[in-house]
């Protein structure tokens, strides 16, 4: 079991935290710009787009925004795949599997785009839009231009979004933190200038979904030109394909799982507009938005840990990853109940600050959500420890009855009851398909990952 160098300031902070915590603080502050610039991009937005579209087109507007992240499971997981991949040969100090590693995932992924492009040609003539976004038929070209711009941004995220991933497994977070930040910043300049002339739907949704793109690019074109990332060497046929093969396996493990956490999260928006309309939706999606600041917040920690967590179990430090495991677990619990305790006491005086005018919410849709949170932090501290373990067999069965469990609960409740009780389905859901199985299954699966030769 390695063992981290010694500082030499055995009392100081940096003797406390350790190579590996110094990394992920310098990461997460990184993270956190991007994150504040993301939060203000969310948050400030609303107002400006609600004002200048009205609820009804508010509440498409929001519904198509979302849509973006089908991006994240669209690369079929070879993004996380690709991750996982770097990190261990980064911690292996092997730049020739890196570099391979980086070539192989960008021609895949370069595939995948090309695929969901005809894919995206088919269907954006034939499909009624308008319906699935609450709109009237008279909408319908305006609904199927917006919709058009969404995917093809949802497409070019695709192959772009790996430079993220490799600077996150190479423990260069912090390049692509501050790519983002500008993204964000840029797109909510866009939204606020073109919604102060009343802009359309389908110019507001391109400059959110398509302005973050012109920074990803600037992003991969930091990477390309990177010298220590260059393939400089004629790689064997063989171990093309042993990478390749590599890829794909990891990839599609984390697609599965990716598309299962979108069918039980993604949904909710599409769901409301179409069973109880598009103003419906709208209302909650600012709830969702202001609830939202919980995960956010707590993701400067999770970005970063998990490419670490991966390098740890290269390396065999098992005692680092447990430890961290404990203490990442019980503090964001901490956080996640304190934090959504005091939005939910608070949430009119911080919808009437935000988005200034009122907004009817009851109390058991608040209530749900504050308990939703604390639910998500504890079960996405887990998950990133089993991300980056690869332990993806387990998650896959729990993550899909979870899916299947929260849809289906949330489109019964949505068709006959109301929005009010969509959070409580996914809380229950939750509850019955990944907390129970951990329980009952712990003393198997965390000394079988601490085995593990990765």
């Amino acid at each position: 079991m390695s063992a981290e160098p010694p500082s030499s300031h055995p009392m100081g902070l940096g003797s406390w935290i350790g190579d590996r915590g110094r990394k992920i603080i310098h990461t997460g502050f990184w993270s956190l710009i991007a994150k504040g610039c993301a939060a203000s991009n969310l948050f400030m937005s609303v107002p400006f787009a609600l004002h200048a579209l009205g609820p009804e087109q508010f509440g498409a507007w929001v519904t198509l925004v979302s849509l973006v992240t089908l991006a994240g499971f669209l690369d079929f997981g070879f993004g996380n795949g690709t991750m996982n991949l770097i990190a261990s040969a980064h911690s292996r100090q092997s730049k020739e599997d890196v570099a391979s590693i980086l070539h192989e995932s960008r021609r895949v992924l370069r595939g995948v785009a090309s695929g969901l492009a005809v894919v995206a040609i088919v269907a954006i003539p034939l499909v009624p839009w308008y319906h699935f976004l609450g709109m009237p038929e008279s909408a319908a070209t305006q609904s199927r231009i917006a919709v058009a711009i969404v995917l093809l941004s949802v497409i070019l995220a695709v192959p772009l979004n790996i430079a993220n991933r490799v600077q996150l497994g190479l423990g260069r977070g912090d390049r692509a933190f501050r790519w983002q930040a500008i993204g964000q910043v840029a797109a909510l300049a866009a939204v606020i200038s073109l919604a102060s002339v009343h802009a359309s739907l389908a110019l507001l949704t391109g400059a959110a979904v398509a302005t973050p793109l012109l920074a990803s690019f600037a992003n991969n074109y930091s990477l390309w030109h990177d010298p220590s990332l260059t393939v400089t060497f004629a790689a064997s046929p063989e171990r093309r394909l042993i990478i390749g093969h590599q890829i794909r396996r990891e990839g599609l493990m984390f697609f599965l799982l990716q598309l299962s956490v979108a069918l039980a999260f993604s949904a909710d928006l599409p769901l409301i507009s179409i069973f109880r309309g598009s103003a419906e939706a709208g209302t909650y999606a600012i709830v969702q938005r202001l609830f939202s600041v919980i995960p956010l917040a707590l993701s400067l920690v999770w970005a970063p840990l998990w490419p670490i967590y991966r390098q740890a179990l290269v390396a065999g430090d098992q005692h680092w990853v447990m430890r961290t495991l404990h203490h990442s677990l019980i503090l964001a619990v901490a956080f996640a109940a304190v934090g959504s305790a005091i939005l939910a006491i608070g949430f009119d005086q911080f919808v009437s600050a935000w988005v200034h005018r009122s907004l009817a919410v009851a109390g058991t849709m608040l209530a749900g959500f504050a308990f939703w949170c604390v639910f998500e932090a504890a079960g996405t501290a887990i998950a990133t420890f089993l991300n980056a373990a690869s332990c993806m067999r387990y998650q896959l069965i729990t993550s899909c009855t979870f899916a299947v469990l929260c849809f289906g609960g949330k489109v019964w409740v949505v068709a006959n009851i109301g929005i009010t009780w969509i959070p409580w389905v996914t809380v229950v859901a939750y509850c019955l398909a990944n907390v129970l199985p951990l329980l009952w299954f712990r003393n198997q699966i965390f000394p079988s990952i601490l085995a593990k030769k990765y």
